[in-house]
Order: C-alpha cells, then structure tokens, then sequence
C-alpha cells in the first residue's frame, strides 16, 4: 500500500487540452487587438501573462477533455491512501475550477483556508481539504499566479520543499517535466513521447497511456 503523495500535472495529463493555449486563442478571438500587449504581458513573465489572460476568459471545468486513465489510476492511489495533489502550470483559478469539478455536491463547500500552501497564493490561500477524503479527487491544489509560474524547475524546487527529495510520485507529459520526475520516486508518464521514454529510462517510471507515432 502507497502512503507517498500523488502529484499530478493538469494540460496533457489531466486534461488533454493546454490551458494557455486555450486562453490564449479565446481572447484573441474576442479581442485581436490584444496581441499587441503579448510582448509586454510576457516581458512581465509567464505568471503574469497567464494571469491577464485569466481576466478575460474562464474555462468551464466541466466540459474539458479529461484523460480517463489518468483519472482511474488517480482512484486507485486514493484507494491505496496517497493524498492527490494537483499541481499545475496553469493559473490558479483554473486550477481551482478543475479541483471543485471534482468534488461532490456535499463537499462543494470545504474549500478552506490553509497555511500549507506554500505562500503561492498572496491573495488566495484556498486549498481543498475535503471532510472525506474519498469524495474529492484532489486533496491540495498547487498552482501559478502572476507572480509565479509552477513550472518546470520551479514545481521541482516547491515540490522538493514541500515533500523532500523523492518524496512523492509525479504524474506528467512533457519534457519540461524532466526536473520534477528527477526528483520523484516514481515518474509517471502520461501519453509520453518516445523521446520522453528514452529520457527517462534512468528513473523509475510507470506509463499509463502512450502516444501513437507515425
């Protein structure tokens, strides 16, 4: 039985969408003329990029395209009794709408206060604490703002602080997720890329789905 926390990535391994991207082509839509301020919005930093795209355009979480295997292997870690942590790239509204989308009617309102959460959110420190467990998909939420994006080296750094090194299992898809499964004690790859399995052929790794390549 798995006590070691479960973390996982939202864009392509949760969900196969990126979010970015979908923000990114919902606002332009909308407002064409914004491409202007890209520059100076990215200049600032990818958090704050994100963060003025999630001003101008909110996702329906329950609408995205959900990987089902990741979802079903996400249960059995709970059954095993790891906690879920979702930790993503992706802006913390976003990352919030997809976590309550997981949770029950009767849980809807255990969103809480926590101090936990590493200070990644100044202005919002929600995390989701469910009373049971077993009627959440995610116990925690890490996430960007427009200070901070949970990218790459950066979620390796918090995750390592929070949990140490090897101290968790890490659910991702691309190769900027190579310096968090270094990290992990177990690499779980989601629709990996050849290049990614070769990659990671050092770690001890798992594959829940794999991409078909021509």
């Amino acid at each position: 039985m798995s006590k070691i926390p479960l973390i996982v990535d939202l864009d392509h391994t949760l969900i196969n969408t990126d979010l970015l991207y979908e923000s990114s082509m919902a606002v332009l839509k909308k407002s064409p003329w914004l491409i202007l301020l890209y520059p100076f919005w990215f200049f600032k930093g990818k958090g704050y990029l994100k963060n003025q795209l999630v001003k101008r355009f909110s996702i329906n979480a329950q609408t995205l395209p959900y990987i089902q295997a990741t979802i079903d292997y996400i249960i059995e870690r709970k059954k095993q009794g790891s906690k879920i942590i979702l930790a993503t790239a992706s802006h913390k509204e976003y990352a919030f709408a997809v976590a309550n989308h997981f949770q029950t009617s009767k849980n809807s309102k255990t969103v809480v206060k926590n101090e936990q959460n590493l200070d990644l959110f100044a202005e919002k420190t929600e995390v989701l604490k469910s009373k049971s467990s077993n009627n959440s998909l995610f116990d925690d939420v890490m996430a960007s703002n427009a200070s901070f994006n949970l990218s790459s080296h950066n979620k390796a750094a918090k995750l390592i602080e929070r949990f140490g090194e090897n101290g968790f299992d890490y659910m991702g898809d691309h190769m900027r997720d190579m310096p968090v499964w270094e990290a992990s004690n177990l690499a779980i790859l989601v629709n990996p890329s050849a290049k990614i399995i070769q990659k990671t052929r050092h770690l001890d790794t798992l594959v829940i789905t794999q991409k078909d390549e021509i």
